[in-house]
């Protein structure tokens, strides 16, 4: 019963470990983009001076661009704990399936 169970769960976890895998390349993806966007901004702030409506407005966008890559690492972070505690969390299955599957094919010398 064990090992079917350990079957199980271990495709189970590989499953989510997969999905979250692929959410952090959609969140890298973004942070990338808004990394980028920043940059830009940057760049076409110097343009224009410092006390004049498009620089501040320039600025505001920069500030939530930021904030966007500060919410962006923090999942990112997340999913990357995740993706260790299924990996963690595999290996533990595998050995419960090692564990069934020799005590499923050991004989007893003795008898």
């Amino acid at each position: 019963m064990g090992l079917l169970i350990g079957i199980i769960r271990k495709r189970q976890l590989a499953m989510m470990k997969s999905n979250a895998e692929w959410k952090l390349q959609l969140i890298t993806t973004a942070l990338m983009t808004a990394q980028n966007s920043v940059n830009n901004l940057m760049q076409v702030g110097t343009d224009y001076e410092s006390d004049s409506l498009i620089a501040k407005k320039l600025q505001q966008r920069q500030y939530k661009l930021k904030l966007l890559e500060e919410k962006l690492m923090q999942q990112k972070s997340a999913l990357e704990l995740q993706i260790k505690e299924y990996t963690q969390e595999m290996e533990s299955c595998q050995s419960m399936i090692d564990a069934n599957v020799k005590s499923a094919f050991s004989y007893s010398i003795g008898n």
